[in-house]
């Protein structure tokens, strides 16, 4: 998790490095009594020097969301994002930590109201559902300020984010015949887990010029996260920002991640975790780990959903439970709320920014990692300045 940031009269310029990488993230699968990955230590402060806020995106940031809204393509066959309350939450059962059932009939206003509960599990029923679900993507805003060498202040940032939302996540489609022979038998590779909500795409924005387009996109990729710069030029760590400034993505076979849209069948390089031998496959091809599978993408259909703002203090972000069917092997639990996507340490979205930011053959890059990791796995971010 790093990133290259810009600074400049327009938000483009020279480009910025920031050391401390980000460490593996274990998001869902614990299952320890205390709960899952929500009650990671460091949260509780977390949240309580950031409560999130209680009402929805006021008019003017809906308007921001509209106007870069991404573009969403599909492979062939695959079932696409549902609405989180409607097509999911209103058909399934709420459980108390004893496994009593709490409600057969969940509202959002249920939901909520066991939000902090962190032994409380919701299960879906996918035969309960509406035969037709309404694709939905949901937009958030946050802002923050970033810090950049050389610069005599803090450049204010606008971080619109959006979520998809799948029924269930499978394991990643490029997988070798031997792996998935293997897993087929104790798990459906197609449903690994119920309910899918970390899919997602946050774009910076910097403040101060309304005619401004974002300068970078942070992809959510399983336990990790990765951020290109947005430019004119395709130069290596860049991606093209469109004309009508709506960003073109891909979801993957299966696993349903998001990637930066190509036209054909491509292969992702994918890890479970993020550290200093996943990350040298990532960046090199070279080695890759064990436990490993490649994502697959084959853009076949455009969808248009509707966007959708809930407060940053919904259930949906913020549930400290299972939203999700509990199941005996590690990682097939349901997952908590969507805004534990990472580390405690590495929640600030700036953080997220300068910190996930790396691209193919990068000399630079593995070096900074392993120093991070000379100590063992961080818990605690430092930014320190590198030139490009």
């Amino acid at each position: 998790m790093t990133f290259g940031a810009p600074d400049g009269s327009a938000g483009r310029g020279p480009r910025v490095r920031y050391g401390m990488i980000g460490a593996g993230l274990a998001l869902a699968g614990c299952a320890e009594e205390s709960g899952n990955f929500s009650q990671h230590p460091g949260f509780a402060a977390w949240y309580a020097r950031n409560p999130p806020a209680e009402a929805a995106p006021p008019a003017a940031d809906r308007a921001l969301l509209v106007r870069f809204q991404p573009r969403f393509f599909l492979p062939e066959g695959h079932a696409g994002p549902i609405d989180f309350y409607a097509d999911y939450i209103g058909a399934g059962t709420l459980y108390d930590p004893a496994g009593e059932v709490i409600a057969d009939a969940v509202t959002p206003e249920l939901l909520n109201r066991h939000e902090h509960r962190p032994l409380v599990t919701f299960v879906h029923r996918p035969e309960a559902a509406p035969a037709r679900p309404t694709p939905v993507v949901y937009g958030r805003i946050d802002r923050d300020e970033l810090e950049l060498p050389g610069c005599a202040r803090a450049i204010p940032i606008t971080f619109l984010t959006y979520h998809l939302v799948f029924r269930v996540s499978g394991l990643p489609a490029g997988m070798s015949g031997w792996a998935e022979a293997a897993l087929g038998l104790i798990g459906d590779l197609e449903d690994w887990h119920q309910l899918d909500h970390y899919t997602a795409l946050t774009l910076a924005l910097a403040d101060g010029d309304p005619r401004s387009a974002p300068f970078a996109a942070t992809f959510q990729h399983h336990n990790y996260l990765r951020t290109w710069l947005l430019d004119e030029a395709a130069a290596p760590g860049t991606l093209v920002l469109p004309a009508d400034g709506r960003l073109r993505v891909d979801v993957a076979i299966r696993s349903n991640e998001l990637y930066p849209h190509r036209p054909g069948r491509s292969e992702r390089r994918a890890v479970r975790f993020l550290e200093p031998e996943s990350a040298a496959y990532l960046v090199t091809g070279d080695d890759q780990p064990f436990a490993a599978a490649d994502d697959i993408t084959d853009p076949a259909v455009e969808i248009d959903p509707a966007l959708r703002f809930l407060a940053p203090a919904d259930a949906f972000y913020v549930f400290e439970g299972w939203l999700g069917e509990r199941r005996l092997l590690p990682g097939r639990d349901g997952p908590p709320g969507a805004d534990y996507n990472t580390l405690p340490a590495f929640k600030p979205k700036p953080v997220q920014l300068a910190l996930f930011y790396w691209q193919e053959d990068d000399a630079d890059y593995l070096p900074m990692l392993a120093e991070a990791f000379a100590d063992g796995r961080p818990d605690e971010i430092e930014l320190a300045p590198f030139a490009a």
